[in-house]
Parts: structure tokens; sequence; C-alpha cells
């Protein structure tokens, strides 16, 4: 059953088209309704308004960029607190001119403070920005990037051992590991001459084409949405800094828009294919729409069932061919590399999956990351998030009507439980979530959403979401009991300038290992003294021992870190990690607190 919902008439909608209503402070329950309605949408545009001042106070601190950033970054301020003056004085403040010229604002603002960051910014913050520039230029240049090696970037990182992405053997990815999108998009831009910063130009322009499409898409009562998303630093700050996901997240739009519409062939003013096509597109860029295409190819089936034979096919037919599409345009972008060599393509565009990388990221991993468990099994985690998706397609299968605006909220649950699980994953499927729960039909959750029977009916149905989630949980436990070594700290050398610290960098780092495993391990080691990313591996020198470290054995190692890494401010924890393979594995010692920073008489 499909709800009408109610629409409540607010300035720049049809039924209000001159944008006239304003606050009726006594009258009937619909008057005050609307005048409250009034009264939120004022608020939500001066929080637009905020984040533009905001970012022009900060902007202020670009004035050396040039006489430009000087004059600019008043100018912002000035226009935010326009801006926030108009919304609550002008007669029609909220009417369509004043929603564009608080996009336009938004537009604006992200465009000139990150675009000026670009322009004075000479090294990339991901390697995965660097791989692009790389990989676009060897395509330009008639080489497969896929064949290549990536070691070129190295330029383009400062230091570039903070920037790689390690392998659990001690070696870095030095291979394209994204489809073929990540590099083709840009390629225009490179070979118009372009070479400074190109990915992150092309990430901050797909970024603001993302406000775009979503102040377009919401309904006019939401299209403050656009400008704060906008505006806002968990999506600005990494989409015009290195995060290369900002190049598939307004096609992710795109595609899930009135995405239940899909059936009907008929889109408003777009054809059913542009949804699928565009799907397919955000694929060939990055692996994360990837999980995407089965809620898609569900829903769009629970679809056709609910609306019975009308639609002249079945419910798989119609998700196969919905399938079809979106396979299509994502081969249309890789084909050349497929025929170019298939071998190279298909293990670049699988690596982060089938790759033994170390663990990273803010999901379920860093309590494994921070010494809280001793270690993980990376492979169990990776296992436990596949069942969790498993879980996920049958519980929306089933439920859909009541799932269907929010299935989209539900992927990052999912990405979560892996040993890599980067904020990335967590945020950025934000925009595309909101777009799609605003656009959809909203269906009626009736008594044929239920099985008929009673309870010896609907525990099957269960049953097949709830094995799967226990056994998920089950083998989240398994990883991070099953740690291979035990690693403990028997001591450290500092140097550099005596501090209240103690040093400003480690010189060494003494520590034992027992292999508690079965089979003789190889350690690699890393130090971890705060902050985010991995740093590079140390080098480990066997002090009493062996290396491999045998079954049941220990080895005591001396560790030296082959890039200068500072030691951590006093009070502050640390802790030795080693990684290994077969099983690929991460090991902690437990949390060191940093105590060489006592004062001494």
């Amino acid at each position: 059953m499909i709800l009408d919902e109610p629409v409540v008439p607010v300035p720049g909608d049809p039924a209000d088209p001159e944008g006239v209503i304003e606050e009726w402070p006594e009258g009937s329950d619909a008057d005050r309704a609307r005048a409250d309605l009034v009264l939120v949408q004022r608020c939500a545009w001066t929080l637009v308004w905020v984040a533009v001042l905001a970012a022009g106070l900060n902007y202020w601190g670009d004035w050396s960029a040039g006489v430009w950033a000087a004059v600019l970054a008043p100018l912002l301020v000035l226009m935010a607190l326009v801006g926030a003056v108009l919304v609550w004085t002008v007669p029609r403040p909220l009417s369509a001119a004043m929603q564009r010229f608080g996009l336009v604002a938004g537009l604006v603002t992200v465009g000139v403070t990150e675009g000026t960051g670009i322009h004075l910014r000479h090294f990339y913050t991901t390697d995965s920005a660097a791989f692009n520039q790389v990989a676009t230029r060897l395509f330009l240049d008639g080489k497969d990037p896929y064949t290549s090696s990536m070691a070129a970037a190295a330029r383009l990182l400062h230091p570039a051992s903070s920037y790689w992405t390690y392998q659990v053997n001690g070696a870095h990815t030095l291979k394209v590991s994204y489809p073929a999108g990540s590099f083709l998009l840009q390629a225009p831009l490179a070979a118009l001459g372009m070479h400074h910063m190109v990915t992150d130009w092309i990430d901050l322009a797909a970024w603001l084409a993302t406000g775009l499409l979503i102040f377009v898409m919401v309904p006019p009562v939401l299209r403050w949405l656009a400008p704060v998303l906008l505006l806002t630093g968990i999506f600005v700050g990494p989409f015009a800094n290195g995060g290369t996901d900002a190049l598939f997240v307004p096609f992710l739009v795109l595609a899930v828009w009135r995405w239940d519409r899909f059936p009907d062939r008929a889109v408003a003013w777009l054809p059913s294919w542009v949804g699928p096509a565009s799907l397919g597109i955000a694929c060939s860029i990055k692996q994360t729409p990837w999980f995407c295409v089965p809620f898609l190819m569900v829903g769009v089936a629970c679809e056709v069932r609910r609306r019975g034979p009308g639609t002249g096919r079945g419910p798989v037919a119609v998700a196969l061919r919905y399938g079809a599409v979106v396979a299509a345009s994502f081969l249309v972008m890789n084909a050349p590399f497929v025929a170019w060599s298939p071998g190279a393509w298909a293990q670049g565009i699988f690596l982060p999956i089938v790759e033994p990388l170390v663990a990273d990221g803010q999901g379920v991993v860093s309590v494994a990351l921070h010494g809280l468990t001793g270690g993980v099994v990376l492979p169990w985690l990776s296992a436990a998030a596949a069942l969790a998706l498993v879980a996920m397609l049958a519980a929306y299968a089933q439920w859909e009507s009541r799932l269907k605006r929010a299935w989209l909220f539900l992927v990052p649950l999912v990405l979560f439980l892996p040993d890599r699980s980067l904020a990335n994953y967590l945020i950025d499927f934000v925009p595309a979530a909101l777009v799609a729960a605003l656009s959809v039909t909203a269906v009626a959750v009736t008594s044929t959403d239920r099985v008929a029977g009673g309870a010896e009916r609907r525990w099957p149905r269960r049953l097949v979401v709830v094995v799967p989630v226990l056994a998920s949980v089950a083998l989240v436990g398994v990883a991070f009991t099953s740690a291979p070594l035990e690693l403990t700290v028997d001591g450290v050398s500092v140097a550099g300038v005596a501090t209240v610290d103690g040093g400003q960098h480690f010189r060494s780092v003494e520590v034992t290992v027992q292999n508690q495993s079965d089979a003789a391990l190889t350690p690699h080691f890393m130090v971890s003294s705060g902050g985010g990313h991995p740093t590079a591996f140390w080098q480990a020198t066997v002090v009493h021992g062996t290396d491999p470290v045998q079954a049941g054995a220990s080895t005591v190692f001396m560790l030296r870190p082959t890039t200068w890494t500072w030691t951590p401010t006093h009070g502050q924890s640390w802790l030795v990690a080693a990684y290994t393979t077969s099983p690929n594995a991460l090991s902690t010692s437990s949390s060191q607190y940093w105590r060489l920073g006592k004062a001494t008489p």
C-alpha cells in the first residue's frame, strides 16, 4: 500500500507560489503548525549562514596566499552576516530566491576556501590521490596503469612513508587498487595541461556538484540540507584534501534518487536507466558503492512484487535487468583495461579485498589497534562482515516496507566490522542516504507484510537473519581472542635534545615476542604512539632467539625506526604492534604509559 504523505505548504512550494507564509501567533492549529514550520526553516537557514561565517573566519588565516585571499576573507564574513540578517528580516526570507542565495553562498565558500588550500598545497595527503594522478599520466602516455608501478607517487607525498598503504608482510602497495573510473574521469583535465593536484581539484568539483544535486532533489522544505552538508567539515575536509571518495558521491546520489520508480520505467525528468547507469559509474570509481548493488536489486524486486503483475515482468527479471544496466556501465568504463591486461586489472580492483593489508580504521578493529585485546586475526573480521551483509540483505528482503528509507544507513554497519573500516567508509553514504530516504515513496506497513499463521511461520524468516548475525558476533569474538603472538616491551632508547619528555625521537625499542601458535612466524613491527594512519614498519634485529620465531618459543627483538619518529608526550600511551602472515594477524603489546617524562632532580 502506498501512502500519500501530507503536504505542508512552505515558502517556495507550489502550494505557496508567492512565498508569503509567515508566523501567526494566534489562530487555528494549522496556522500555528505552519508558523512553527517557518520558524524551523529560519533556524535551519541561520545555521547555513553560521557555517559560512565560520568558514570565512577560518579563511582569514590564508591571507598570505595573495591579495585576492586577503580581500575574499572579509567578503565571505560580510556575506554570512548579511545572509543571517536577511533570513530574519526580509518579507520573504524563505522564498526560492533566498534558498538559491544560500546555496550559492555555500558553493562559493567551499570553492574559495578549499580551492585556496589546494592551490597552496604541493603534496597529497593520501597515497590513493597520488596514485590517481600517476595512473592518469601513465594512461595519457599510452601505458597500462594496472601493469605499472606507482613508485612515482613518492614525489607527490611528503614524507611518502607516512602515507603508504602497508601490507602485513612488511611491504606497501605500489599498484593501482581501484577501478578505472578513479583516474579516467580526471584524464580530460590532465590532457588539457593541468598538472597541479589534479585529483584534489576534480574531487572538490565533484563535492560541489553533489551539493547542487542534493538541493535539486530534496523537498523544498529541506533544501538547507545541501549547503549544510557542503560546509560540514567531516565531508569537505577529506573530500578536498586527498579523500578520493568524493568523485563517486554525486553518481551515487543520482543512482539512489527515486530508485523505487525503476519498475515504472519513468523517473520524473530522467529515464529509468539513468539510476542504474550512475550506480555502475560510481562502482567503476571505487569499491565502496559495490555494497549498494545487492540492496538496490533486492529493493527493486520488492517493489515489483508489491505492485503485482501490472509491471509485466516478475521481480527477479526486473532486478536482473537493473543489475545488467549497472554491470554494463561499469564495464564501459573498464573495458579498455580488461582487454589490455585482464589479470592485472582484476588483481588491481580486488586488491583491497584480497590483499592482506594492515588493520586500520575507526570500526571494531580499533579496539585491537589500541591494545585492548592483544591483537586480532584479520580474515575473521572480514568473514564476520560478510555474514552481517547476508543478514542485512535477508532482513531487507523480508521487511523492505520498514527499511525502504533506512537501508543505505545500514551499509556502514557492514563496513564497521572488517579489519579496514576507515572513517570515509562510514560517512560517505550519508549524502546519498538522505536523498534516498527523502525521495522514495512511503509504504504503509499492513497485515500483508506479516506472515500469517503465527509464530511457527514467523520464526523461520527471523532465523534467516538471526543465524548469520549470531555467527558474525561469534567470529568477531574468535578474531579478538586468537592473536598468535604475545608482545612484551622490555626497554626504550631515545635521542635528541633532552626535554621533559626525555628526548625528541625514538632510537630503539626492545621487545620480547612469544609465539603462541603451532607454526613458525615472522613478525613485522610498527610502533604506534598516537595519530591516525599507521606509520612505517620498523627495522627488527634479533637480540636473542630466532627469526622466524618458532612455535612455542620466544625471541627478543631490537626495533629501530626507518624514519624519524617522535616520542609520545608526557602521560601519553603507546604500544608495539606486530603483523604476521599465515595467519594474517595483528598482535600488540599492552598499552604503555610514557614514563620518560618523569622529572628528575
